[in-house]
Formats: C-alpha cells, sequence, structure tokens
C-alpha cells in the first residue's frame, strides 16, 4: 500500500507552505552547506532535524530526489507501526499490540501524511520511541532507558519544538512514579535531563548566538503565541489568524504590524528578539483578558481534535492529481470514520481498561495533554493532533480486545463519563461544519470570492504554522 501510495503521489508538485521550505532548508544544506532559507543568511526559523534528514537523502540519491525521501519516510512509518506494537505488548497484551499496531498501520491519515514533505512521520516515530524508552524504564528500573528517552525527546524537539518543554514535567513525574528509593527516581530524572540537554545543546548554543537571545529551537514560539492571543485572533479556527494583514485594508490588524506600534524596536533586532517581542505582547493581552483567553482556550482545544480534513481539503483542491467526486467522498469518508472510530475507542479503553501499571498509563496521558495543551495557548490546528494518534490507537487496540469487559461495565460511572466525552466530541465536530463552516460559507459569497480565492484558502489553511 505504500508502495502505491508512493509512486501515486511521488511527482505531485509542492503546494503547501511549509513543504516549500522545508525543501528550502534542504537545497540550501545540500548546495551551500548553509542552514538558510534565502541560501545565504543563516535562519533559525524552523526546527533543523527534518530539513536536515531530507538534505541527507539529497545528498545520498540526487537532489529533489523525494522517491527515496518517500522510500525513507514509509520505512518510519512502518517502524512506527513497530513501537506501537512493542508498547503495546509491554502495556497490555500482545494480541492489543497487534490490534493497535494494524490501527496505525492502515490510519488513512498516517498514510497520507507519509507522502507529503512535512515533519510528521519522523516526529511520531521519535515521540513513540521516547514513549517506548519511558515505559520500558519504568517497568524494569532501567537508568539507561532514561537516559535514552531523553535523548529521544531532544531529537523530537528538534523535529518539532513544541515537546522541548515537556522534559522539566517529565522529570517531575519521575520524582514521584519512578521505581525505587528517592536516589534512584532523583538520579532517573537527572539522567533524562542530562541526555536531553546535551542533545539540545549544540543547536541552542548555535541559535543563540545567531538570535543574540536565548533561542533553543528556533524562533515561532513567540509569533504563534501572539497570533492565537491578540486583538484580531479569530474566535473561531484560531490559526486563520496567520492570513490577517494580507489585504491592504486589514494591513495595521497584521500580528507584527501591531507589535510594531505597542513595543517598536530598533533596526537589527533579531528573529530570536522579535519573537520574545511576541511572547510578552501575547502574555500582556492574556493577562488582561483572562475571560475571552479561556474562552479561546476552550475552542481551541476542541478545534485541536477536530475532523482530520486536511487531506480531503488538499484532495478536494487538486493536490493529489484529478479526483473523481466520487473517490474524494470515498476518501473523506475513510478519512473522517477512522478518526471518529479511533477516538471513541480511545476514549473507552483510557477510562475503562487502562494499562495494569498505572504509571505507565498516567505518562501517556501527561503527554497527550501536554501537547493538546501546548497547541490550545497557540492555535489549536487538527493537523497537530496526528501525532498522537498512535497513542491513542494504543488505547483502542485494547478496548477493541478488551470490548466485553467493558460492555459489562456499562452502568458504570466510567462508562457514563467515556460515552458523554464522546458525545461532546461528535457534537463539535456537528458544530463546526454546520455553523462555523457555513458561516464562512456566507462570508465567502458575500464579499464575493472566486473559486481561486477558495482554493487559496484550502491551500492556507493546509500551511497553518
Amino acid at each position: 500500500m505504500r508502495l502505491a501510495l508512493g509512486f501515486w503521489l511521488a511527482d505531485r508538485p509542492l503546494r503547501i507552505a511549509d513543504e516549500l521550505d522545508y525543501q528550502t532548508l534542504a537545497l540550501s544544506i545540500v548546495e551551500n552547506g548553509e542552514y538558510s532559507l534565502d541560501g545565504r543568511t543563516p535562519t533559525s526559523l524552523r526546527p533543523p532535524l527534518y530539513p536536515a534528514a531530507v538534505a541527507g537523502v539529497y545528498a545520498v540519491f540526487g537532489s529533489e530526489n523525494r522517491y527515496a525521501v518517500w522510500g525513507l519516510q514509509a520505512l518510519l512509518s512502518l517502524g512506527t507501526v513497530v513501537l506501537v506494537y512493542r508498547l503495546g505488548s509491554e502495556l497490555f497484551s500482545p494480541r492489543a499490540g497487534l490490534w493497535a499496531a494494524g490501527l496505525t498501520c492502515f490510519y488513512p491519515s498516517w498514510l497520507g501524511y507519509t507522502y507529503l514533505l512535512l515533519s510528521e512521520t519522523l516526529f511520531t516515530f521519535l515521540l513513540c520511541g521516547a514513549c517506548l524508552a519511558f515505559v520500558l524504564g519504568l517497568r524494569r528500573g532501567l537508568l539507561g532507558a532514561a537516559a535514552c528517552c531523553g535523548l529521544l525527546f531532544a531529537v523530537a524537539a528538534l523535529t518539532r519544538s513544541v515537546v522541548w518543554l515537556f522534559p522539566p514535567v517529565l522529570g517531575a513525574f519521575m520524582l514521584l512514579a519512578w521505581p525505587g528509593n528517592f536516589g534512584r527516581r532523583l538520579a532517573a530524572a537527572a539522567l533524562m535531563g542530562a541526555a536531553f540537554a546535551v542533545t539540545l545543546a549544540p543547536w541552542t548554543i548555535r541559535n543563540t548566538r545567531l538570535q543574540q537571545t536565548l533561542t533553543t529551537v528556533d524562533v515561532m514560539g513567540g509569533r504563534n503565541f501572539m497570533m492565537g492571543n491578540y486583538e484580531h485572533t479569530p474566535l473561531f479556527r484560531a490559526w486563520d489568524a496567520i492570513s490577517i494583514g494580507n489585504n491592504a485594508k486589514d494591513e495595521e490588524k497584521r500580528w507584527i504590524n501591531v507589535l510594531h506600534s505597542e513595543s517598536p524596536w530598533p533596526a537589527g533586532t533579531t528573529q530570536g528578539q522579535l519573537d520574545k517581542l511576541a511572547l510578552r505582547a501575547g502574555l500582556r493581552f492574556v493577562a488582561d483578558h483572562p475571560g475571552l483567553t479561556a474562552e479561546r482556550d476552550a475552542i481551541k482545544l476542541l478545534n485541536f481534535w477536530q475532523l482530520e480534513r486536511e487531506l480531503i481539503a488538499g484532495a478536494a483542491a487538486g493536490f493529489f492529481g484529478v479526483l473523481s467526486k466520487p473517490a474524494i467522498l470515498a476518501i473523506a469518508a475513510a478519512i473522517c470514520m477512522s478518526y471518529a472510530a479511533a477516538m471513541f475507542t480511545g476514549i473507552f479503553g483510557a477510562l475503562l481498561v487502562p494499562p495494569a501499571n498505572w504509571r505507565a498509563n498516567w505518562f501517556l496521558l501527561l503527554l497527550i495533554a501536554y501537547v493538546c495543551g501546548m497547541h490550545a495557548l497557540t492555535f489549536g490546528h487538527s493537523r497537530y493532533h496526528l501525532p498522537l494518534m498512535p497513542l491513542v490507537l494504543l488505547y483502542s487496540g485494547a478496548a477493541v480486545v478488551r470490548a466485553a469487559d467493558i460492555w459489562r461495565q456499562r452502568r458504570s460511572p466510567r462508562f457514563i463519563i467515556a460515552s458523554l466525552l464522546c458525545a461532546g466530541l461528535a457534537a463539535s465536530w456537528v458544530f463546526e461544519i454546520a455553523v462555523v463552516d457555513s458561516q464562512r460559507v456566507k462570508d465567502a459569497v458575500t464579499v464575493g470570492r472566486t473559486e481561486s480565492n477558495l482554493r487559496f484558502g484550502v491551500a492556507r489553511e493546509l500551511s497553518a504554522l
């Protein structure tokens, strides 16, 4: 299946902004030996590992050889399936691990993202590897596994910076939950933290010198936070703040123009220093508008778990070649039904048949909550829940294997809570489609958007930061 998809999608043009940036960075590394978007000026705009990996493939197999990139990502995709099997076997049983691995292997969105020039495939592989290292260390008290976990979380942070603040949270958890006396718990947490810091340090030092301010991974966090938390952030679809100011009449509402009016900066200000100014501006807005912030964050939390419609929108816009309407409808049905089934079974599995090892269970839930919470503070785009889906599918595999046990608990409070959570999630999907999207269509008609404008909107949504 992966080979077939690879040959079908290999020659498609790159249409998503993130893909174009990754391509530019990879070619700059290969051709100029510089991590740069213009071939000359060093940048810290994006985490380095994914462009470096693509550059490594190009160096070996030839520049812009996307067949080779798809081959590597297909292997990483299958490697993630193996990691999910091992995790499921350690947490539940080999049978539950096999179910979780099978569900992950053929999960439609996971298959589709394998053939986009995006960091999801690599990041998910590293995230699952870090989880497996932690679970093995937790179950067997291995200090080496704690160090391996820290290293893998650092490499994952160099692929996608959302997890670079997770190790302090994890360290506190390890002091409470790692097996053994306090001295052993402290040693495990210290080894994890040291491995993380040592792995991240070279890139952080390079960025800090370049940006003249502490910059751990990239210079996107502050501006993303401000775009998700300033006066012009949309209440619904907060990620669309990136497009504010694209037309002349709204130019003063663009985040950078608002920031400059509030905190003018001198010539020579680096992107890192600008990012710090944006972070402070966002924090000031949050402090001054706690009620609005809470409302926005609740909506962004639901947006994070919205239906996976990015690939569907891309197919409808012609990103993957000319497809008939029945084909697009079949793709939409497969993606949406798979996601809904994964979420519902995952919720019931987590609440009614969790792993016997409560420490491992709380670790997985803590990681899911952390990633979800970080995105709820910024954009809450549904694209960013995809790396968490293999973890959700671990609980789905357990739910499938122990369906009879779940049904026997149908009168329990946990069953009722799981049912309410599923109903609430489904209601948010219906609201998004029936209310938010319908209003967007009305607005589009009102302002007289052309079909090309609408397609540009789809492309912009796919490239949301």
